[in-house]
């Protein structure tokens, strides 16, 4: 009975990931189909979807225990993909944060997501809670965030944190810890506005975009022309003409704007719910997983997907200042698509106590056909 709870939420997620897949392509199709290869992008985006798919049912079939057993040497591995990029990438929009493989980009902040959270999970548990268990875990993620910090990538920073606060408080976690670690998180981030006077500048144009309106403001004011377009009902898909020629990355860190145009915000509210019922399906499978390290990496990982995807979205509607986060899923980019398919199907894993849901899926056509 158990393992067919797990099946049906197991088949439903990878089910709804899918669909937000094929939308994605739809929609970076839409932001870039007036240039001079319009499949260029969506057809890239399609063979990083079907390959997302196959590593998600490869690590869905992976015993969970593989994983808790390998921690160390993913951690170290991770490490070391944030730590070479540094001085071995190549910078894009001022942040070196990316390997140039041929034809491929391949950004390791984004890949390393789930094993970062499997790091967390594991020893998480094997420290008292409290302020203990708080310093212990917050040293295990700045090794995480500091490389990403440098890059810079503040903005994956922020979705990393997210993931360490929700697994501190999954495992256990007391108040008093969590807002001494916001108040750190306030200082932190007002010695990045020092150090960093493009992020101040980005608030300026938050704020008041019409008074740099070719800089600082530039991004916000392409949100609302784009939304402003879009309307209730929106333009058709092909016709997104500010997404193609005015919205900065489009087809990336844009891409909820861009569908916005094309679809307007009825089009736009299944993705939401889409989402939301992907957290759900998260949240229903935590619940029926065996062990605590298994339930709190289904859904810390479930709840980190929400956070990107909420930062995204309020970026993309002007109530956040510009980061450069991608829509999961649904955003062009490999590295990020693929980092989602790897969690999903480790969170899969995680849910069958024994061994990957194929095999489920497996013993219940055998009994069946019996």
């Amino acid at each position: 009975m158990k393992n067919d709870i797990h099946f049906k939420w197991s088949i439903l997620i990878a089910g709804i990931l899918f669909v937000l897949g094929l939308w994605g392509c739809l929609a970076v199709y839409s932001a870039t189909m007036i240039e001079g290869v319009p499949f260029y992008f969506a057809g890239r985006q399609l063979l990083w979807l079907l390959t997302g798919m196959i590593a998600l049912v490869v690590c869905a079939r992976i015993p969970f225990e593989f994983y808790s057993r390998n921690v160390m040497v993913l951690t170290v591995i991770s490490l070391l993909a944030l730590l070479a990029v540094l001085p071995f990438g190549v910078k894009i929009n001022g942040m070196r944060g990316w390997y140039s493989l041929g034809y491929l980009l391949v950004q390791p902040s984004e890949i390393v997501k789930p094993f970062f959270l499997l790091a967390l999970c594991h020893f998480a548990l094997s420290v008292k809670s409290g302020w203990s268990r708080l310093l212990a875990m917050a040293l295990i993620a700045a090794i995480w965030i500091v490389p990403i910090g440098l890059q810079p990538d503040f903005g994956t920073v922020a979705v990393y944190a997210a993931g360490l606060i929700m697994v501190y408080w999954l495992s256990g976690g007391a108040v008093k810890p969590l807002v001494s670690m916001a108040a750190l998180g306030i200082i932190s981030f007002c010695g990045v506005l020092l150090l960093k006077p493009y992020v101040w500048r980005r608030f300026e144009g938050f704020f008041n975009p019409q008074a740099d309106p070719l800089g600082s403001g530039w991004h916000i004011l392409q949100f609302q022309f784009a939304m402003a377009r879009g309307g209730v009902s929106g333009m058709s898909w092909g016709k997104a003409y500010w997404a193609n020629c005015y919205l900065p990355l489009s087809h990336s860190d844009s891409v909820f704007a861009a569908m916005t145009e094309a679809l307007g915000m009825a089009g736009v509210i299944p993705v939401i719910l889409l989402f939301a019922f992907l957290i759900f399906a998260f949240s229903k499978l935590a619940l029926h997983a065996d062990g605590a390290e298994r339930r709190i990496f289904i859904a810390a990982f479930g709840g980190m997907t929400a956070v990107q995807a909420l930062i995204h979205v309020s970026v993309n509607v002007t109530i956040m200042p510009p980061t450069g986060l991608t829509l999961p899923v649904l955003s062009y980019g490999g590295s990020s698509l693929l980092a989602t398919m790897i969690g999903a199907g480790i969170a899969i894993s995680a849910a069958t106590p024994k061994t990957g849901i194929i095999s489920s899926w497996n013993r219940k056509s055998k009994t069946q056909k019996n």
